[in-house]
């Protein structure tokens, strides 16, 4: 894809240097949080969280464990980060199937980050109308790509959080065009053909990559299209 456009934004806060919980886990919280923030809907924040729950229950019996995350929602409600947290642990069982879950408790340096990291995803997303969290591409799936949802479209871009320490990568860029051209492809084409950027946005720097539809080759679109997700030179 042609090179990103980069935007740095300022505010007063910087983060600790360490955290306590491995960042896959603090990105997922993040990101979360952030819907939670932009929507006021926890159950649609957290919704790969609550299928995990419920693969736990209907297919294991573990109750007690989907108690626990109805319990863990309730006290998301009223903000307490330590809780996010350990919801995003029921995203292993729907991911990856796993059902031996972790016990987080994320210290107060890494709570604090977490805060002024969802602080910054929502002043960021405050730029936008229209915002739609965690759409999914029903009828833009193949045998090749057979999931994935994006997090975040508006009235004319498509938006995604990553939560790194270093910058964007081939890979990062990648994924945020195949979900554009799936989304085009999918049953809310009509919404998707309303993008006109792509943005990377990245709260632990405070930076946002970003990119006109108009200006990535039609040859990477072809490929990607073809090789990648799986569509036929005739888009079927």
């Amino acid at each position: 894809m042609s090179a990103l456009f980069v935007k740095q934004y300022r505010d007063n806060f910087s983060l600790n240097t360490k955290e306590n919980i491995p960042a896959n886990y603090v990105g997922l919280a993040v990101d979360y949080l952030t819907r939670f923030q932009v929507t006021g809907d926890v159950q649609e924040a957290f919704d790969i969280s609550i299928l995990g729950a419920k693969i736990l229950f209907h297919n294991y019996g573990m109750r007690k464990e989907f108690m626990h995350c109805l319990e863990l929602l309730e006290s998301v409600k009223t903000g307490d980060i330590s809780a996010a947290v350990q919801l995003t642990t029921y995203d292993d069982v729907y991911r990856a199937g796993i059902i031996d879950l972790p016990k987080l408790s994320p210290d107060a340096a890494t709570i604090e980050n977490i805060e002024i990291m969802v602080n910054r995803g929502g002043s960021f997303l405050k730029r936008f109308s229209e915002i739609k969290v965690g759409m999914t591409f029903e009828g833009g799936y193949t045998n090749i790509v057979v999931n994935g949802d994006c997090d975040y479209l508006t009235d004319n871009s498509l938006i995604d959080f990553k939560v790194l320490r270093g910058n964007v990568t081939n890979n990062h860029t990648l994924q945020i065009l195949m979900y554009y051209l799936m989304g085009l492809h999918s049953i809310h084409s009509s919404e998707f053909q309303k993008v006109k950027w792509l943005a990377l946005f990245n709260p632990r720097k405070n930076v946002v990559y970003y990119i006109n539809v108009s200006k990535i080759p039609e040859f990477v679109i072809k490929e990607v299209s073809r090789d990648i997700i799986g569509y036929s030179d005739k888009g079927d």
